[in-house]
């Protein structure tokens, strides 16, 4: 499956579609709406280590749970985009994220998409990188093509130790 995007009526929309071969024919069937897409080009480049005033990688993956490290990722980005931090709710223009409950919406409390890096940072790619457990190589795959997906850029560093303390 992958994230496929649609415009309609000049808006643009993501979707989760998977190919069907029928026939020696593919066919994409849409399996999620995870809705209208925003994009934001990127208006800073601050580093992770940089962002958080790490010191130490090691001590930083060692000491700080799997979803920290994620929602501090997600900070970074949006960061990186634009987006202004209100308590545990970021905003730009009418797109918002609340960090502490990972939920992506836009002024409506529509579920929406953020179009960053390639990826989309949706309600789905961010449940998805929480669902997986590396234990094999495979997974490991996944896990990777996971952040991609989301548009997370993740240090090498931070995506090793993440590795290796599941």
């Amino acid at each position: 499956m992958f994230i496929r995007t649609k415009k309609v009526k000049g808006y643009e929309y993501a979707y989760i579609v998977a190919n069907k071969w029928k026939k020696g024919k593919v066919k994409q069937k849409t399996k999620k709406y995870l809705g209208r897409v925003y994009r934001f080009e990127k208006s800073a480049n601050v580093s992770f280590f940089e962002f958080y005033n790490i010191t130490s990688m090691e001590s930083y993956v060692k000491n700080t749970p799997k979803i920290k490290i994620l929602k501090d990722l997600i900070q970074l980005e949006l960061h990186n985009h634009g987006f202004q931090k209100h308590g545990d709710v970021w905003q730009n223009k009418s797109c918002y994220v609340d960090v502490s409950n990972l939920r992506i919406f836009n002024n409506k409390g529509k579920n929406i998409a953020l179009a960053f890096n390639d990826g989309f940072l949706t309600n789905y790619t961010i449940r998805t990188i929480i669902r997986i457990k590396p234990t094999t190589d495979q997974d490991v795959y996944r896990l990777a093509k996971a952040f991609v997906e989301a548009g997370i850029n993740i240090p090498k560093e931070i995506f090793v130790g993440i590795y290796n303390k599941l």
